[in-house]
């Protein structure tokens, strides 16, 4: 492929999984500017290593394992900073609006950052069991085993939803 198609194609896989990318850091980060900033780097690392990609079918998994490490340089950048949802966690909650249900996708947000990227990969982006554990670099095992407890705990918020 010359460089001028290269680009093309390029600009087409990104307009085509762009929403997947979005949902992939903001499972991971917290805020969605941390996210926007996440991917856009993600984009620029990808096109810089473009060369590197071997099998441009599987642009997609490869992509979002450029993202989640850059989420977790983000992550690592802010541990010094003063995490407001932890905060919130100690402070007593403040009296919520029971008519307003919970989404999935709320409560998928709620799940600890172990779980909440798992289930977002393999729930939302469609990725297998194999594909999260090489994006993410964890064991299969370990992917499995996150996305039970994950499901275990969207059980009980969205239970707990239910039932007030």
């Amino acid at each position: 492929m010359t460089r001028e198609m290269n680009k093309e194609w390029f600009c087409a896989q990104v307009i085509a999984n762009q929403t997947a990318r979005f949902r992939a850091a903001r499972s991971i980060l917290k805020s969605d500017a941390d996210a926007e900033d996440a991917v856009q780097e993600a984009i620029l690392a990808a096109y810089s290593g473009l060369s590197r990609l071997r099998e441009p079918d599987k642009f997609r998994p490869w992509i979002l394992k450029i993202l989640a490490n850059e989420c977790c340089e983000t992550c690592r950048g802010r541990k010094s900073e003063a995490d407001i949802d932890e905060l919130c966690e100690v402070l007593p909650a403040p009296a919520e609006d029971h008519n307003e249900k919970m989404t999935l996708w709320d409560a998928v947000m709620r799940l600890p950052e172990d779980y909440r990227g798992v289930v977002t990969l393999f729930y939302y982006e469609d990725m297998t069991v194999r594909q999260i554990s090489e994006t993410l670099g964890l064991s299969e095992a370990g992917v499995k085993t996150r996305l039970s407890r994950g499901r275990g705990k969207l059980r009980l918020l969205l239970g707990e939803e239910r039932e007030q």
